[in-house]
């Protein structure tokens, strides 16, 4: 049988990479096996560029994390010299944090700019920057402090970071940030379509995930909200009519407002940029992963984007997750696509999400 194999990551247990390694190892003898690992902007945006431009150099750096304490992490300069891509899940990122650092209020996208700035200083003249997967929910209004733009309180006064610090932000000048950036194109790759507010936006859909009560969930929602008319009178953009501007804690909203960057839905983007379709044809089976299947998989996120054009190929398609949330499935039937969970095989989700490696392996065994 011929499987074309697109993995996406399991967050915060099997990067993509890992998990197509793993299930080429277990097909590969009884199947012919294709494998590209997929990315939507979140964990694994930077391995995918990797893939497509092996000659790419990875550049180790400094900067704050969502906690804003200073730690180890990496951007790509592609071959060219001239492009450069950062993956915020892996700057600021949600999946490595522990559940006693979450601090969804006061967490930061600082350290975003800190490497922006990082790569336009070797020379970058493009840079993509991947959404999704962070521990911050502060509409990128960090990264924009950190690029040279200014927050003020009513007195004048500079707002501290993060996203409850923005109730109180009287006047944004980002004049200083774009002389910063001049010449640089910026793309925001985003992992989902969601809008920056509402019942479908950044604060109500993503911030439980880093840890937000519902009472912090009103206050992010009404820091978002501030923070759109901020951006609307330093710039006279209105970022809550932007598709994708509540990705990655809304980190995309600032980045269209503050940086003039241009908003991207990563997995149909990424599918393009490797030519994946052709590649359709070929396969028998198209397989792809997630750590979790639920709602906001159907919010854009790469997999959906795998399963649709098997739909339109015609193509068998199987879904494997560490877990799936069943009800969200009969809302969003998946025509012609099976599902298999790690937690099939695994006796709890806890020992599927530490042995993840030994369970999809044992999974891949029955395919």
């Amino acid at each position: 049988m011929h499987i074309l194999l697109l993995p996406g990551a399991f967050k915060g247990t099997l990067s993509a990479v890992r998990a197509g390694q793993i299930l080429t190892r277990v097909l590969s003898p009884r199947h012919t096996v294709r494998t590209f690992p997929i990315a939507d902007g979140g964990d694994g945006f930077i391995d995918t560029f990797l893939a497509l431009d092996p000659r790419a150099t990875l550049i180790k750096t400094r900067a704050k994390n969502a906690f804003l304490k200073t730690r180890t992490t990496s951007f790509l300069m592609l071959s060219d010299g001239k492009t450069a891509v950062l993956e915020t899940a892996r700057i600021c990122g949600l999946g490595r944090a522990k559940k006693s650092e979450l601090d969804p209020l006061n967490a930061s996208s600082f350290g975003v700019g800190q490497v922006i700035l990082q790569a336009i200083q070797h020379g970058a003249q493009k840079i993509y920057i991947g959404l999704g997967g962070v521990a911050c929910n502060d509409g990128g209004a960090g990264l924009a402090v950190a690029c040279g733009a200014t927050l003020l309180d009513t007195h004048a006064r500079p707002v501290p970071l993060g996203a409850q610090a923005l109730l109180h932000a009287a006047r944004l000048d980002a004049s200083a940030l774009q002389k910063n950036i001049r010449g640089v194109q910026i793309m925001g790759v985003a992992d989902v379509t969601s809008p920056l507010l509402g019942a479908r936006g950044s604060a109500r859909v993503f911030g439980p995930q880093k840890g937000a009560t519902a009472a912090d969930v009103q206050i992010l929602e009404k820091s978002l909200r501030r923070w759109a008319r901020l951006i609307q009178n330093a710039t006279g953009l209105d970022v809550t009519q932007i598709p994708s501007a509540g990705a990655a804690g809304a980190i995309a909203s600032g980045l269209a407002g503050c940086f003039n960057a241009r908003l991207l839905l990563g997995a149909d983007f990424l599918m393009q940029k490797a030519a994946l379709e052709k590649q359709f044809k070929w396969a028998d089976l198209v397989i792809t992963s997630e750590g979790k299947l639920d709602n906001q998989t159907f919010f854009g996120k790469a997999p959906l984007a795998v399963l649709k054009l098997a739909q339109k190929h015609h193509k068998k398609a199987l879904f494997i997750c560490g877990l799936a949330d069943w009800k969200t499935l009969a809302k969003h039937p998946l025509k012609n696509v099976c599902v298999a969970q790690l937690t099939d095989f695994a006796p709890s989700v806890e020992l599927a999400q530490r042995k993840a490696a030994f369970y999809l392996a044992r999974l891949a065994q029955t395919i």
